[in-house]
């Protein structure tokens, strides 16, 4: 069994708590303006039980320094997008709206904390374009590199383990059904074969790609295997 290093926490870890939805660990989370942009936008995501919390925030977090490293991207703009990115989620009746909807309560938080002007522009059309909904028609180009790491590194949680325990918390969250066999209505696992199962050829960066692979076959085994448990097979 792997256990947490003598000298701290363990950086892999979220905290279990996440209505507080601090971040032990990692490149740069407590560098500023990061602190004072999850500070801001915990309250609206503490709440959430579909997947889309501060958990979810900080997972992407890390995966948008990993890629900004690597990409020599700009590490504040990704950092910033991904901690604001999914405000959207919790607006309106619950159901959530359209991230551009969020894009003055977003540029009101970094105005507040000291992002410059160039850089909150170009946080804001990361997350405008973040929502890669490519399967349904609806697909806004990334124009900058940061742009394409905040997409790639959201749909990279929508894949592999924690991908799929997102799925089903999400569903649990809005009354959708595990399975239809009839077809008749939309269920989580069609959301496999609508979604989940199409993002590896959609992703924009390399380093993303080298990711997706092992989370995607992670995604086609356990499909198959619900097919088979439910059917008896297995």
């Amino acid at each position: 069994m792997t256990t947490a290093p003598d000298d701290g926490p363990n950086p892999t870890l979220s905290n279990p708590d996440p209505t507080l939805g601090g971040h032990p660990g990692g490149p740069n989370h407590d560098e500023a303006p990061f602190p004072a942009v999850a500070t801001a936008v915990r309250a609206s995501l503490s709440t959430d039980a579909s997947g889309h919390d501060m958990h979810h925030v900080w997972r992407v977090f890390r995966l948008t320094q990993r890629f900004a490293e690597e990409l020599d991207a700009d590490y504040v703009i990704v950092g910033c997008a991904a901690l604001t990115h999914d405000l959207h989620r919790v607006q309106g009746d619950g159901t959530g709206c359209d991230p551009r909807a969020t894009l003055s309560t977003i540029d009101e938080i970094l105005t507040e904390v000291g992002v410059d002007d160039q850089r909150r522009e170009s946080v804001l059309h990361c997350v405008a374009v973040h929502d890669d909904l490519e399967f349904r028609g609806e697909n806004p180009t990334p124009e900058t590199i940061e742009a394409k790491i905040l997409r790639d590194a959201d749909n990279l949680d929508a894949m592999g383990a924690v991908g799929i325990a997102r799925t089903f918390a999400f569903g649990g969250v809005h009354g959708t059904p595990f399975w239809d066999p009839t077809g008749k209505e939309y269920s989580q696992l069609y959301h496999f074969e609508d979604k989940l199962l199409r993002l590896r050829d959609e992703l924009h960066t390399a380093p993303a790609r080298q990711l997706a692979d092992s989370r995607h076959e992670f995604l086609e085994t356990f499909f198959e295997r619900f097919l088979a448990e439910w059917h008896g097979e297995s």
